[in-house]
């Protein structure tokens, strides 16, 4: 199996059984995506609806040894006025648009991949059993693990990418820096959860310890590469297919040489 990886990989793809796997999650998150934006516009609009703003300022003049005071009461309500407020100064337009376009459009973005991944999670047996039958038969596909364990390692996952997000807060106001911050979190969820669903499918608990050792900067170079395609727009949307086949190839190359070394050991 001299076959360069990725040229293997994206003849896998493009063939009629994985195309059709690769819209199962596609279609599936446009319809999560579609009901998640509406809801949260409508609950959106109708809290800025309902809230105001009261801004009180004093003025004092003095004219002719005279002393004036001038105090004005303005009242900001809806969303729309104070949005219109917010946007008067560039302190908080900054951190209006901020968060609307990069908090926002990360976090669907976000919505998209982990959707696609949990959508594709039950696709992937299917699509490991594939790759075995046309380019390792001589492999069996073992896997470990069981509901509860995965989900105890999901669970985890979650929790530990949630902490990575709120210690690296204080670089995410650092240009360029803020880029890694923000997507680092989220890249090793992404990266667990692929390994674990591609992982657990194809091998033991030994040989997947085994593949990590001796072989984990190649894997995260790969898990790396597949999540900077997956930030392409809608790219996430019809990838998860493709990054199961690539991580399966890997997996699969990955415990054939090591049977190949035992046999010769």
């Amino acid at each position: 199996m001299n076959n360069n990886l990725w040229t293997l990989s994206t003849q896998d793809f493009f063939t009629k059984k994985m195309l059709t796997y690769a819209f199962a999650p596609f279609l599936f998150t446009i319809i999560v995506l579609y009901a998640l934006f509406f809801s949260a516009a409508d609950a959106g609009l109708d809290s800025l609806q309902d809230s105001f703003i009261q801004i009180e300022s004093t003025q004092t003049t003095q004219e002719n040894g005279i002393t004036h005071t001038e105090s004005t009461n303005v009242v900001y309500s809806g969303g729309n006025a104070i949005l219109e407020f917010l946007m008067q100064y560039s302190i908080t337009s900054w951190l209006v648009s901020f968060f609307i376009f990069t908090v926002g459009g990360m976090f669907m973005f976000v919505i998209a991949i982990f959707t696609a991944i949990l959508v594709i999670g039950f696709l992937t047996p299917a699509i490991m059993r594939e790759l075995q039958t046309r380019h390792y038969p001589e492999i069996e596909l073992e896997g470990h693990g069981n509901v509860f364990s995965i989900l105890f390692h999901s669970l985890k996952y979650v929790a530990i990418m949630f902490i990575l997000l709120i210690v690296l807060i204080p670089f995410y106001f650092i240009p360029f820096i803020n880029i890694v911050a923000i997507n680092f979190p989220f890249y090793y969820l992404f990266h667990k959860f692929y390994m674990l669903d591609v992982g657990t499918t194809a091998l033991t608990k030994e040989q997947y310890k085994q593949m990590m050792y001796f072989q984990g900067n190649k894997v995260r170079m790969n898990t790396v590469i597949l999540y900077i395609i997956s930030m392409i727009p809608f790219a996430a949307l019809v990838t998860p297919v493709f990054n199961v086949i690539v991580l399966g190839h890997t997996v699969l190359r990955n415990k054939q040489l090591q049977l190949e070394t035992s046999k010769v050991g």
